[in-house]
């Protein structure tokens, strides 16, 4: 695993955690207009109880994923912080930091560091350098 790969592990667990939140919400949407359609006399049927009872084992399920996919993605943010921050150059921290920690553009990285596009993408690859041989140096990338 390169110093990239590890770091934009973050942003791939967002995204997870995301997606399974809009799974989630198109799921009560639905289980609230099957709901609407019946009649007082239709929810006493078993075929549409059970509808509703599989969507809502289904929120149920996706909510426990989404909350052991959040603490996942707290305990690594964590993890990569400290990394981060046990660097030497200021410079590297913040970028990185705001990179792949705040999800930031490098349009707003730069505007944020008051430095060129250009300089951004040069001194992003110096701290991927620098990252990775301070912690992926003779590491088996198996």
């Amino acid at each position: 695993m390169t110093a990239k790969q590890y770091l934009r592990q973050v942003k791939r667990l967002d995204n997870i955690i995301n997606a399974k939140l809009e799974q989630i919400e198109k799921l009560r949407a639905m289980s609230i207009n099957i709901s609407r359609v019946m009649s007082a006399d239709n929810i006493r049927s078993q075929e549409n109880r059970s509808k509703i009872e599989k969507i809502l084992v289904k929120i149920i399920d996706l909510e426990r994923e989404v909350t052991t996919d959040i603490d996942r993605l707290v305990d690594l943010k964590k993890e990569i912080m400290q990394k981060i921050d046990a660097m030497e150059d200021n410079n590297y921290k913040v970028l990185l930091t705001l990179r792949y920690l705040n999800f930031k553009t490098w349009e707003e990285i730069a505007v944020e560091m008051d430095y060129t596009f250009q300089w951004v993408h040069q001194l992003h690859k110096r701290a991927l350098i620098e990252f990775e041989k301070k912690y992926f140096s003779g590491v088996d990338s198996n």
